[in-house]
């Protein structure tokens, strides 16, 4: 049970952050008044029509930084260090004593009795 709890944690947070511009907007749209109201650069300058879009840009752009600043995943791991200079020899020596032991139960083949006088049908 604690272990199904973990994977599904771990995949919201894949999902989650695999849909960060979509989760900073959505917030955006829910708090749209409560961001103009104590957030907006440009609350006094109502000519601009900003209705807190300067929040949004700065969240977004702050989200972008922040990925930018991430290292890029990349796999770079050195495969020669694996590999070994010497081979890896391992000598195994099979003892393998064939003994054939023939167990049939049948004491006449097919072919010996299948040569008996063919009963033909009577001639009219």
């Amino acid at each position: 049970m604690l272990r199904s709890l973990i994977y599904i944690a771990f995949a919201w947070t894949v999902v989650l952050n695999s849909m960060v511009y979509s989760v900073i907007k959505v917030n955006f749209s829910i708090n749209r008044k409560y961001i103009i109201e104590n957030f907006c650069i440009n609350k006094d300058k109502p000519e601009l029509k900003c209705d807190g879009k300067c929040f949004l840009m700065q969240k977004i752009n702050e989200e972008k930084e922040r990925q930018d600043s991430l290292p890029a995943f990349t796999f770079n791991k050195d495969f020669g260090v694996f590999i070994t200079t010497a081979p890896l020899q391992t000598i195994v020596e099979f003892q393998f004593e064939p003994t054939l032991v023939h167990q049939s139960f049948y004491q006449n083949w097919f072919g010996q009795t299948a040569h008996f006088q063919i009963d033909h049908p009577p001639q009219v």
